[in-house]
Formats: structure tokens, sequence, C-alpha cells
């Protein structure tokens, strides 16, 4: 059952209205589900706050298992932490915001590609990024049911990076980087953290054509706001099996399956009242608009913040 947590406050049931999809390939959706998965917490200062954060550590961050011949497995887990303005916002991409249409790896390649001749002349620089037949050739030889190809991961990022509608979602490593974009935004909503682990565990389980999330390391070469961010990306998938495709789909699918040490997502809510507090912690941080952004614009903003929100 999920569970929300109120610091200091006895453990209540809490179901949500979600969208998700169902895994027979039609990708049909259902409504009114209940995310049974996923923590909530609910802290209401800035030091509650600390401590949900290293409790969620504390549990999440290594997995131990105790083996048959005596010995302990133990293995560190990554947590990724993705901050949004407002609580009632769902784990949405920016592809999903633009458009409703179903689309799979293939056609969001050809939307993404077909005009990287008009970027390269005006950026003057190369992404190496092939012709449709050979990223077409790259995808179809590759993938497979439990295995997601996406070429061009550079430029994946910095199309992403630069407002171009994207499957991927981004993350972060720092919990503080995720309490700035949380905070930052939220003139008058309270904002939430997610905080997410892909296997809390050995392996990582699944059956063909359910919904499925493909988590996108750090090491590439792109804007260097994606290493001021600490940035990790992850993207949700789901075979069809009748086409041989996978389709982009919403991650909130993904977390209704419900597998045990896997996929495992923890939600922490945050009040309005201590944005104030909170982005003075962070600018001590020297988390700020410039240090993330790193462009003029972001030097002016940086300087709004400390004049007018800080």
């Amino acid at each position: 059952m999920q569970k929300r947590h109120f610091i200091g406050k006895p453990l209540i049931p809490w179901p949500k209205k979600i969208d998700h999809y169902k895994g027979d390939g039609n990708l049909a959706v259902i409504r009114n589900q209940v995310r049974s998965n996923m923590e909530v917490f609910t802290p209401e200062n800035w030091t509650e706050f600390l401590g949900v954060l290293e409790s969620v550590k504390q549990k999440y961050g290594k997995y131990s298992r105790q083996l048959d011949n005596g010995e302990t497995f133990e293995k560190e887990c990554k947590i990724l932490f993705r901050g949004q303005a407002d609580k009632g916002w769902k784990l949405s991409t920016t592809l999903e915001r633009k458009t409703k249409e179903e689309i799979d790896v293939l056609r969001y390649m050809h939307l993404a590609c077909s005009s990287v001749e008009e970027i390269e002349s005006f950026t003057e620089r190369n992404w190496n990024v092939p012709d449709y037949p050979e990223l077409e050739n790259e995808v179809n030889s590759k993938q497979e049911a439990f295995r997601v190809v996406l070429p061009c991961y550079d430029y994946m990022v910095y199309l992403r990076h630069h407002g171009f509608p994207s499957p991927l979602l981004d993350w972060t490593e720092s919990p503080f980087i995720a309490a700035f974009f949380a905070f930052s935004d939220a003139l008058k909503s309270d904002p939430a953290i997610y905080c997410y682990v892909e296997r809390y565990g050995p392996t990582k389980g699944g059956t063909g054509g359910e919904p499925r999330i493909t988590v996108k390391g750090p090491f590439v070469r792109t804007h260097k706001r994606h290493y001021a961010q600490k940035a990790w990306y992850t993207i949700s998938t789901k075979w069809h099996y009748q086409t041989e495709k996978h389709f982009f789909v919403p991650h909130e699918s993904v977390f209704d399956l419900d597998y045990e040490n896997q996929d495992v997502l923890v939600k922490i809510e945050l009040p309005n009242s201590i944005r104030k507090m909170a982005l003075n912690h962070m600018n001590e941080y020297n988390i700020n608009p410039f240090t993330l952004f790193q462009s003029e614009d972001s030097l002016i903003k940086s300087i709004e913040m400390r004049k007018f929100d800080l």
C-alpha cells in the first residue's frame, strides 16, 4: 500500500489519480489507478527535509543481502533527484507536454535529426549525425523487447537543454540542485522533490510489452550546464510486438507496475513557506541560476534572485 509519511505523525494511505498505459500493445489509457509503490514524505521545515534525505539515503543507498555461504553481498545504489515547482505536477517529459501523439524511437529520431544541418550551420559544430537509413539500421539491428536504442545521445541531450521537445526526463545526482529547481519557480505553489532508484537489488526484471524505464548516464559531450547540474536522464518506453518498435510512454506508467526492489520512487513534498530559507541555503552552497546555467541571462537572474527573493 502506498504510504504518506507525515513527520512526527501517523501514516495514512494516499490514493492518487493518475494515467498509465496498459501492457497489451494498444497504448490504451486507464484512469483512477492508485500508485502503490511510492512513499511520500511531508517535512515541515528545512531541518526535517535534511532528515528525510538522510533516511532515503540510508534505506536505498546501499543494497545488502546475506549469501548462502555466509558472506554478505553489497551494492551501491544510485539515487537520482528531480525537483518540480508544484507537487501536483506529474513526472512528464517535455515531449509528453508538447504532443499526445504516440511516437516511437525512429519517428522521434527523424523529427530530431532532420534539421541538424541548420543547427550545425548556426553553431559551427558538427554533431556527426548519420543519415536516416543508417539510424534506422542501427536501431532495428540492436533493439529488442528489453533493450531500447537511442542513437546520437550527445545530440539528444543538447536538444533537451535548448528546449526541443524531448523524451529525456532530466534528473540530478544532487538533492540540493533538485531543491533549487523545486523552489526557484515555486512562487506560490508547494514544490516537490522526487527520489528515484532504478534497481534496489542485484538485477532488474520485467515482462515484454510492459512499460520500462532506461537510465541514461551523465557521460556525454554536450552543453557545460549538463555537468554543472550533475545531470542524468531517463526514458520510458514500451515494446510493441506487432510493429517491433519502442514507443515512448509516461514514466508514471512504470511506477504503477509495483515491481519489488526496482523503479523505486520517493516523493518529498515541501511547504512554500520555507522557500526563502531554502533558496538562501542553496545560495550558500553556491547553487544559483548562474552556476547551474552559466550564461549571461542566468547571471542577471541570479542578481534578481539575490535582490528580490533572498
